[in-house]
């Protein structure tokens, strides 16, 4: 450092503010300093963003030489392989009489190889024409037919060929392009991509009693998992809920994020709420009193991220969680609530500490200030599971259907994804599709529907009848 000598005093003064602007610079650059250093944290090389988005940016990794890996499942894993069909429709012999290298005459039969080969037939569309009788009736005073089970009222495509297009289109998340292309291509079939929408309306309609039936049955389970993603209607922003149990599963679309859409599904429902700590699950939990069970995924994945910015204090968070949460998923369910207060206890001597980063000190009082008997709910209740990985899963082709689609263009339109999406999530989870399912479920919504319109015309015509007499 170069020291200054002043000769008057007018130099002595220059100098003293030189010597004060330096010490007020260097403070700043210090200042500057520890922002850049925070800042380089919370946002790593290692990460861009796009469209108000982040994303990995993986390093560029020099190809290296394939080694040879052994086939099959890891040590302890279950295996999957094709299993071989249950019935074989048709056998055929294959015979060889010469060499197919020299064109020598070959000996007799050796041994006989089998192999079975599935395949599929080559479509050919099926029209059917009906001959529909009506007849009068002189007691209803009405004329009558019966009802075709193979088709919506005024259809000209079958309920099969209908449930094909919102398989495509929900369970497959095509564009209206593309499966007006494949069923053209698979079916030979032409509908096109304005009719598309009139076809998922129609089935929307008769699937109408089954999520009604979707909605109370989830009500009235001893536990359901819920989650929210955002959603696209028209350009505008407004959010999808999922509320899944294991064998249902509903959406609802609403511009709402608040408690007031879960409340106005589940109604005064029972049971426990399994969430992720969502401000309008916690005001829903106030609103109807339920227990309720936080996801450790997202308690764990939380503190992954303060291990990533925070090192050794973050580390020492997430430690501690896995121990306390490997302990109380080892009591499979059948804990008591000594159990739960002995976990809790371990989980408060581990995180109860003087912590350097606000941001650690902020997620370990927020965790330990919630209700035990919510962290660890699942410790004395074997039907309700420790993480929210259900609602995730059925989110998730929800997300990729807002991406390829872009979400939905109207309120109908909402109405028809919500409908469709749930009757075919709980058939996938039950392990079977809505082209299995649905006939059953539209026909017997077809039959109510005439049975109540038949009742409307016998008033009508009676009516008629007394007021000519």
């Amino acid at each position: 450092m170069i020291n200054l000598l002043a000769e008057t005093p007018r130099d002595q003064r220059i100098i003293d503010a030189l010597r004060k602007a330096g010490k007020w610079k260097d403070k700043k650059i210090d200042d500057l300093e520890k922002e850049l250093d925070e800042y380089k944290k919370r946002h790593p090389s290692n990460i861009g963003e796009k469209n108000g988005k982040s994303y990995e940016i993986k390093p560029e990794i020099p190809p290296q030489p394939a080694e040879k890996k052994k086939p099959g499942q890891k040590k302890g894993h279950r295996g999957f392989f094709r299993r071989s069909p249950d019935h074989v429709d048709r056998v055929e012999k294959v015979s060889i009489h010469r060499c197919p290298v020299c064109s020598s005459k070959l000996s007799r039969v050796q041994e006989i190889r089998e192999r079975i080969i599935e395949d599929i037939p080559i479509p050919k569309t099926i029209v059917t024409k009906y001959r529909i009788e009506r007849r009068y009736c002189k007691q209803c005073r009405i004329m009558v037919e019966p009802q075709i089970g193979d088709a919506l009222p005024n259809a000209r495509l079958s309920l099969r060929a209908m449930l094909a297009v919102a398989y495509l289109k929900i369970g497959m998340r095509m564009s209206e392009e593309n499966v007006s292309s494949a069923m053209r291509g698979l079916f030979g079939i032409t509908v096109s991509e304005g009719e598309v929408f009139n076809i998922l309306k129609s089935l929307t309609e008769g699937f109408g009693d089954r999520y009604d039936d979707l909605v109370k049955t989830i009500r009235d389970s001893p536990y359901r998992h819920m989650d929210s993603t955002s959603w696209r209607n028209d350009g505008r922003n407004e959010n999808l809920w999922t509320f899944v149990t294991r064998g249902e599963a509903i959406f609802r679309i609403s511009r709402s994020n608040g408690h007031d859409v879960p409340l106005a599904v589940l109604g005064k429902h029972n049971g426990t709420d399994i969430h992720d700590r969502h401000s309008a699950f916690e005001t829903l939990a106030k609103k109807t009193g339920n227990d309720q069970q936080y996801c450790e995924s997202h308690i764990k994945g939380d503190a992954k991220e303060l291990e990533k910015f925070y090192g050794n204090e973050g580390g020492r968070i997430l430690r501690s969680l896995k121990n306390v949460y490997d302990e109380a998923k080892s009591l499979r369910g059948h804990g008591t609530m000594e159990d739960v207060e002995r976990l809790h206890r371990k989980l408060v001597f581990f995180l109860d500490s003087d912590y350097e980063h606000k941001k650690c000190r902020d997620f370990a009082e927020n965790l330990l200030k919630r209700r035990k008997e919510w962290i660890f709910k699942f410790v004395t209740d074997p039907q309700v599971e420790s993480t929210n990985n259900r609602a995730e899963r059925a989110l998730r082709p929800s997300v990729i259907y807002r991406k390829t689609n872009g979400g939905t263009r109207s309120e109908s339109g909402d109405r028809v994804y919500e409908t469709l999406a749930s009757v075919s999530y709980t058939s996938r989870i039950r392990k079977s599709n809505i082209m299995a399912d649905g006939p059953v479920e539209i026909k017997k919504w077809m039959d109510r529907k005439r049975k109540k319109k038949m009742e409307e015309r016998v008033e009508r015509s009676v009516k008629t009848a007394d007021s000519a007499s």
